[in-house]
């Protein structure tokens, strides 16, 4: 099994890793400390100055507790949220 998917997570690195699998937040507003463990873990990848999950990353989220709800509204939630902030300029 790979590390990543197993490592503890702060609060915090959840956070980050949830913004940037969402792609709500540009690399220079996270925090540099959490995208660097996000990276060692193989969770993350940086191309061009953007960050975005890799493979396990994506399993990693996948995996990650979701508020109340069922999976349909979250997955229509995510997308509002990703168009609203495109829509402002994010990436």
């Amino acid at each position: 099994m790979e590390r990543g998917l197993i490592a503890p997570l702060s609060p915090h690195e959840e956070v980050t890793l949830r913004r940037i699998a969402l792609g709500i937040s540009k690399a220079s507003q996270l925090p540099p400390r959490d995208v660097a463990y996000l990276i060692r873990l193989c969770l993350v990848a940086e191309n061009d100055g953007r960050l975005s999950l890799t493979g396990l990353g994506r399993q990693r989220y996948q995996g990650l507790p979701r508020p109340a709800g069922s999976p349909h509204v979250k997955d229509s939630a995510d997308a509002i949220v990703r168009s609203h902030f495109r829509h402002a300029g994010y990436p």
